[in-house]
């Protein structure tokens, strides 16, 4: 049996092994999934004997530097979030994010609101033109806007608590900001998302958060992250071992994933 996983910390909601599982499944694979807590980063990947694994937070900038090779899906953005038994580093977020962003919004020189500017924000804002990508963070200092700046171009760079009274076609969350339990929270002000056409959270738990309530309140168009968590799991088995998924099969998987969602919460 082939033996695959998830790298992180504080794993014991994750829907992966459910995800994954189904997958293996749909391609006759004879291999199960599990998640893999550590502290210890480095002992892990020396020491891991997985056909592949994922990565998630903490890890996606060690993993990086820890790779034998790293692939072109992962080479500009500095992070990884999918290993291979050859330790080659791979970024699938990126194809989960463009896939499911572009039901609601699929032109990416757009002007863009996007919220924190982490692992998964840094990736995000490299998908979109600078001159019209507006970056929103807390605790605003000069070295802070300096390092952005280096990253990603001239953007603009503002407080989060101070976001201006101004149009955006998408607004994007990569905060965690109403993640479970943190249900009742929004990152941002109802008044700032009435001056957007589409919002998207990366979150997916819980399936509507106080920000996508608030989208829809306000007449937006509004989408979670559930498809991008299983849309960047399936280009992960693309690169462990060379599956092929129809597209009914994912729909029904982002499907019965939901179902699964709303029995665990």
């Amino acid at each position: 049996m082939e033996k695959y996983g998830l790298l992180g910390k504080k794993l014991g909601h994750s829907l992966s092994p459910y995800i994954h599982n189904k997958l293996f499944e749909l391609s006759g694979v004879h291999a199960e999934y599990k998640l893999y807590e550590t502290d210890n980063v480095n002992d892990f990947v020396k020491s891991s004997n997985l056909d592949g694994f994922n990565v998630t937070i903490p890890y996606k900038k060690d993993v990086f530097n820890l790779c034998d090779n790293i692939h072109k899906s992962a080479k500009n953005l500095g992070v990884v979030n999918c290993v291979d038994r050859n330790f080659m580093g791979f970024n699938t977020d990126v194809y989960g994010y463009t896939k499911s962003v572009s039901e609601i919004e699929n032109d990416f020189t757009c002007r863009v609101l996007l919220l924190g500017c982490g692992g998964v924000g840094s990736m995000i804002a490299k998908q979109y033109e600078p001159s019209n990508l507006c970056i929103a963070i807390r605790n605003l200092t000069d070295s802070k806007v300096q390092n952005i700046k280096c990253q990603f171009g001239e953007v603009k760079v503002v407080d989060i608590q101070n976001i201006p009274n101004q149009k955006f076609d998408l607004i994007v969350n990569s905060t965690p900001v109403g993640m479970f339990p943190d249900i009742n929270s929004s990152p941002i002000e109802k008044e700032v998302i009435c001056n957007a056409k589409s919002v998207y959270d990366t979150i997916y738990n819980p399936y509507e958060t106080k920000l996508l309530k608030y989208a829809t309140e306000c007449g937006c168009k509004g989408k979670n992250g559930l498809d991008m968590l299983v849309l960047q799991a399936v280009k992960s088995h693309e690169y462990w071992y060379g599956a092929k998924f129809e597209e009914k099969d994912i729909k029904d998987i982002i499907f019965y994933t939901q179902k699964e969602l709303d029995k665990k919460w």
